[in-house]
């Protein structure tokens, strides 16, 4: 008998007398464990991806309802003729958010969707363990065809907006763009942006997955397992159009479908003014050939052909993130000398948020505390100098530059005791007391890059008031990590 080792565990192959393949019960205990593993960390992260499309469309819903009724408002008083299309439209936002809240309709969608992948995994390891009761209960299938039937529904309601979008377009171009769908356009346009990033954040695997699935291919007959189970390597002849498209060939039916959503009831009237953009097309390519006069006008209408699709508004890349996306964690130290006066160096070290408003445009709020140093290098000592808090604007500008802008408060040790034990400030003034010090600081900063998690960044700051608190320097030094 063999003994294969392949990426940390053993495989016994059968030997040259034949009979059949004999599995030692430690690797056959390891791929058990590491393949429920990876099956219930998909589970956890694809209904947690479920939810989160669910309530940013239910979100969403609630907004395009109302937007809607303000549209059509305004389409009933100015063009009566589009109103009256709008009207013999059955399809409406209201009804889709009825469906939405009905969960009944769920057990009437079925599709193909990346779940299939899991159950054929799931199938896999109930072949390599058949005695195992927990993968071979219903528990797994019961789960795998809820994820299924909650991504085939949230796919459907997506498909449903979609086609009220594409109608209600197709009557704001006829009615000459009239004011209040573009709040519509951005709405949509950015829970799709959105439903892109909760997809990008459940395919990233950890590395417990990856180990995981590395486990699982070195399995013999894994891939052909899962080859079969996807339908792939399968005569394209005996094939129908169903399993065509779970092997990602477009068929018609798909395409009907796509234009269906992308241009809604109206295709006829659609693919008339398509024809008649070509032909214009056309023939100003053959003026452009013939008078060189009208090389202008055509690259105009050239350009309106590539934005059709293109939205009714400017892009805010931002708007498109999640919060957790538009959140940036700022870590920051730098140091005062001693004064003259006889308050001891100081090292500040603050934690703050960021918020992104604008790929470039970032406000936020942070705390701050300060710990003294002592006077010198022969005279270190350690003491609490205050807490504080600190708000601050960026706008970065080209190569990781830009500029800075932020009001801090620092609370000193006299805020937190009596007022009998206050040692009164010698200069006082309304920037500097014995209760707390403020700040104006301005300056730039220059943004670089540590690893694929983390940049930092080196801010030269000057700070307004720095003689009412007796620094040497109104020059202030930071070092910022960000994450």
């Amino acid at each position: 008998m063999l003994c294969l080792s392949v990426k940390g565990y053993s495989r016994i192959l059968p030997d040259t007398l034949g009979g059949a393949n004999f599995y030692s019960q430690q690797e056959g205990e390891e791929v058990l464990a590491h393949g429920k593993k990876y099956l219930d960390l998909n589970i956890r992260s694809l209904d947690k991806y479920n939810r989160r499309v669910s309530r940013q469309q239910e979100k969403l819903l609630n907004k395009l309802k109302r937007k809607e009724k303000v549209y059509a408002e305004k389409l009933k008083r100015k063009d009566s003729a589009s109103y009256v299309r709008y009207q013999q439209q059955s399809l409406s936002f209201d009804s889709i958010s009825r469906i939405n809240k009905s969960s009944a309709n769920i057990s009437r969608i079925r599709s193909g969707s990346n779940v299939d992948s899991l159950v054929a995994i799931q199938k896999f390891l109930g072949e390599k363990a058949p005695f195992s009761t927990e993968l071979n209960s219903n528990a797994y299938t019961d789960k795998l065809g809820t994820l299924k039937s909650d991504q085939q529904y949230n796919s459907y309601i997506g498909e449903l907006i979609n086609q009220r979008f594409n109608n209600l377009k197709n009557i704001n171009v006829n009615a000459k763009n009239i004011g209040g769908f573009k709040s519509i356009d951005k709405q949509v346009f950015y829970a799709k942006e959105k439903t892109k990033v909760f997809r990008q954040i459940n395919d990233e695997p950890s590395k417990v997955e990856e180990q995981a699935l590395e486990i699982l291919h070195g399995q013999r007959g894994f891939d052909k397992w899962m080859e079969q189970a996807s339908g792939r390597k399968m005569p394209a002849g005996s094939l129908g159009a169903s399993d065509l498209e779970k092997m990602g060939y477009q068929t018609k039916r798909q395409v009907t479908e796509q234009l269906q959503q992308k241009f809604g009831a109206n295709i006829g009237g659609v693919q008339q003014n398509m024809g008649k953009q070509i032909n214009d097309y056309q023939d100003k390519i053959k003026k452009l050939q013939t008078n060189a006069n009208s090389v202008k006008q055509t690259k105009q209408s050239i350009h309106q052909l590539r934005s059709l699709n293109k939205p009714s508004f400017r892009i805010n890349p931002m708007r498109g993130l999640p919060l957790s996306k538009r959140i940036e964690k700022q870590f920051s130290w730098q140091t005062n000398r001693a004064t003259i006066d006889g308050k001891p160096a100081i090292l500040q070290m603050a934690a703050m948020a960021g918020y992104k408003h604008t790929p470039h445009l970032i406000y936020g709020v942070g705390i701050a505390t300060a710990i003294g140093l002592g006077q010198n290098w022969s005279n270190i000592k350690f003491s609490f100098e205050g807490i504080g808090v600190r708000t601050f604007v960026e706008w970065q500008w080209q190569y990781g530059i830009g500029a800075y802008a932020g009001y801090e408060r620092m609370f000193k040790q006299a805020a937190f005791i009596k007022n009998s034990e206050i040692i009164p400030v010698q200069k006082e003034n309304p920037h500097s007391t014995s209760a707390y010090n403020e700040s104006i600081l301005i300056g730039l900063t220059k943004r670089y890059r540590i690893n694929d998690k983390m940049n930092g960044c080196i801010q030269v700051l000057y700070d307004t008031w720095y003689k009412e608190k007796g620094l040497r320097t109104p020059i202030q030094l930071r070092i910022t990590t960000i994450r």
